[in-house]
């Protein structure tokens, strides 16, 4: 069984992640989920995982969720895995504001001659993007607006499915064929807010998660020295380079690599990355497991598909010399990723549980608090009215029987017995009847106080 140390200590490049995380005292593991989904964007989408289980190839595209407080230090972990990994080769950053927003970061129209006339026609416009939202406030708060697709759009973005939607205006319709774009996802998400993620568990979006917390508990006080004369073993350059503009282009204007020429086979070749046989037989195993109705925690039920990206980004950032090939090792290196996410995201719940508690536990204070100044305020005012009865209509203290006071009180009657015997036991009334129940006797001001 992995520790944490053999993890940090296996490769040079992930002792560099680490070393540097901790001299620019940031948390190791969301630095490291970062750079991952910076690695992932600058991979062209043409290079894809192998079909483990069924018959489709796998994407690359993976979303982190970097756990913490606002203020906590997202933004300077994001900044460290950013100098770490700075060439994402020209992808676009942003935040999507919705669904349909999503493909059009990807396609557009250009005008085309087309014998004597001009047409429209698809193309790409670009083939990568890195969506780096500050808070998932904000992705919550867009997905919730009437008829927002952005969630089912982001769950079919991590699998590398199609993109799209059909609207009635075919010049706002745009398509993204699977195999023609990449994207990765980075948000900040506090455990207040983690409810935003978890409240999509029936869409998949928590389960297609990495997460990792802003702190770093081990952390020392003194923070080291960078590591000195080296940099991160990465290189983007020893990447596969993007396909040309014109193949990318065909591939969207076909609406799929099926519908190619050839499938595609010649005009769009994909890259597929070589994986262990130990990664088919667990992925031969999690399907057996799956069709036997043995199912695990619901929201580990993306785990495979996550671990397999993991596994193909670590061969990239740990022997960049053979970026597209897993070795047993790397497939070892993402079980524990994902180990270690699962155990985050479980912290977080329980940290999300325990804010709801203290919350609802305040809130129920402030309502008894709010509700017993009530019955204090209904309490003096009734004896406020009992007090204004009496000077009124007893004006010569011969008393009044109680219940004529408390059907004279209206709708505050119900109180007037309790605000009757305060009254008399605080000396502010007297009685003329020496005995009997508070109903029956007769009550007065004291002599000489005929007002209130």
């Amino acid at each position: 069984m992995m520790d944490e140390q053999q993890f940090w200590n296996s490769t040079p490049s992930l002792r560099y992640v680490f070393d540097y995380a901790r001299a620019k005292q940031v948390a190791p593991w969301a630095t490291l989920f970062v750079v991952l989904a910076r690695i992932s964007v600058a991979v062209p989408p043409h290079v894809v995982t192998p079909s483990l289980v069924g018959s489709e190839y796998g994407s690359l595209n993976i979303f982190v969720g970097i756990l913490g407080p606002s203020g906590m230090g997202k933004g300077l972990t994001t900044g460290v895995a950013r100098s770490l990994v700075p060439d994402i080769r020209k992808a676009m950053t942003a935040q999507p504001a919705s669904g349909e927003g999503i493909p059009a970061m990807f396609t557009t129209r250009k005008i085309q001659d087309e014998g004597d006339r001009q047409i429209q026609v698809v193309v790409c416009a670009n083939s990568r993007a890195l969506l780096d939202i500050p808070e998932i406030a904000v992705l919550g708060g867009n997905s919730k607006r009437q008829g927002s697709i952005l969630i089912p759009m982001l769950t079919s973005a991590w699998s590398g499915e199609d993109l799209g939607c059909f609207t009635k205006n075919e010049a706002n319709r745009y398509t993204v064929p699977r195999y023609g774009y990449r994207l990765s996802l980075i948000t900040g998400v506090q455990p207040s807010n983690l409810g935003m993620i978890l409240d999509e568990s029936g869409t998949g979006l928590p389960q297609r998660f990495l997460f990792a917390p802003v702190t770093d508990s081990e952390a020392p006080e003194e923070p080291p020295q960078a590591p000195l004369g080296s940099i991160l073993p990465f290189d983007v350059a020893a990447l596969p380079t993007d396909m040309m503009a014109s193949a990318l282009d065909t591939l969207y204007q076909a609406g799929s690599r099926y519908d190619m020429m050839d499938h595609g086979e010649t005009s769009y070749p994909l890259t597929v990355m070589e994986y262990p046989p130990i990664a088919y037989a667990e992925a031969r195993r999690v399907r057996a497991d799956t069709l036997h109705g043995k199912v695990s925690d619901p929201l580990d039920a993306h785990r495979l598909g996550l671990k397999t990206k993991v596994a193909a980004l670590l061969a990239m950032l740990n022997h960049p010399n053979d970026p597209l090939k897993v070795v047993e090792l790397d497939w070892t290196l993402a079980d524990y990723v994902c180990e270690k996410s699962t155990r985050f995201r479980a912290e977080a719940i329980q940290q999300a549980k325990e804010i709801k508690r203290t919350r609802k536990a305040e809130a129920i204070a402030l309502d008894d608090d709010a509700r017993a100044e009530a019955d204090k305020q209904k309490a003096e005012s009734a004896k406020t009215s009992v007090l204004n009865y009496l000077a009124k209509h007893d004006p010569k203290c011969e008393g009044v029987k109680g219940y004529e006071i408390r059907r004279a009180l209206g709708r505050k009657g119900l109180m007037a017995y309790d605000a009757i015997e305060t009254l008399y036991s605080e000396g502010r009334l007297d009685t003329v009847d020496p005995e009997g129940k508070t109903s029956s006797r007769r009550w007065t001001l004291p002599v000489g106080k005929p007002s209130v």
